[in-house]
């Protein structure tokens, strides 16, 4: 076989990583356009990447003429269920958590669903494969518009002198402001009668937690208040 039948041969396959490449691309460029770490070019290498083994796999299964009867065995679904699990180490670097937040899920996600982009494209499955991307970019960017209330997460702290009746009073408070309290955490020095309350809130409204930091900053009883 000379060069101009392998390059013809091959075209099938070079065409398939072509496609990734620009069909990678496209969701790279929603990521980076919102300032995530994996963008552009961390897309376009996953899915290409993804597309080159199983384009790799398909080609040497057809040149060692694997068929049924065959001792050695080449399953396709053990290819991409490798590629799409090896992918998450990627991911998972992606991802950034805080003692009060998580950031990068969707990032994390992003790459996982353009690496089975990329085993898609492999198989030449176009048309499944194009349809992938639409609804990968609908829902990373149109869905990004979308209004959903969600609960917010937030933590208070109150230190004051005295006795705990203060810190039952401030609870009801929160709870009449519709602001729910998951866990409080209190610790008192029986000596200086110095006391310290550190309250978890969860809350809709986010207007309603500055009212209520408000009116707790103008109550003379506490020595400080800090909210994060």
């Amino acid at each position: 076989m000379n060069y101009l039948d392998m390059i013809g041969s091959d075209g099938t396959y070079v065409a398939r990583l072509l496609v990734a490449m620009v069909l990678g691309g496209l969701v790279g460029i929603e990521r980076q356009s919102r300032g995530r770490s994996a963008g552009l070019r961390t897309n376009i290498l996953v899915c290409l990447g993804s597309a080159a083994v199983i384009v790799a796999f398909q080609k040497l299964s057809i040149e060692m003429n694997l068929d049924a009867e065959s001792t050695i065995r080449m399953d396709p679904a053990r290819a991409a269920a490798g590629v799409i699990t090896g992918i998450g180490f990627l991911g998972a670097g992606t991802i950034v958590k805080s003692k009060d937040f998580v950031r990068g899920l969707t990032t994390a996600a992003s790459i996982w669903v353009v690496s089975a982009l990329g085993v898609t494209v492999g198989l030449g499955e176009y048309v499944i494969a194009i349809a992938l991307t639409l609804l990968i970019l609908l829902t990373l960017f149109a869905l990004h518009y979308v209004p959903i209330r969600t609960d917010h997460y937030s933590s208070l702290s109150l230190d004051w002198h005295g006795d705990l009746a203060l810190l039952s009073e401030v609870k009801e408070q929160l709870i009449e402001d519709g602001i729910h309290i998951n866990k409080c955490d209190v610790t008192r020095q029986p000596n200086t009668k110095k006391c310290r309350a550190i309250i978890s809130l969860r809350f809709r409204d986010q207007s309603l937690v500055s009212v209520t930091f408000d009116r707790l900053q103008s109550d003379l009883r506490l020595d400080e208040i800090s909210l994060s």
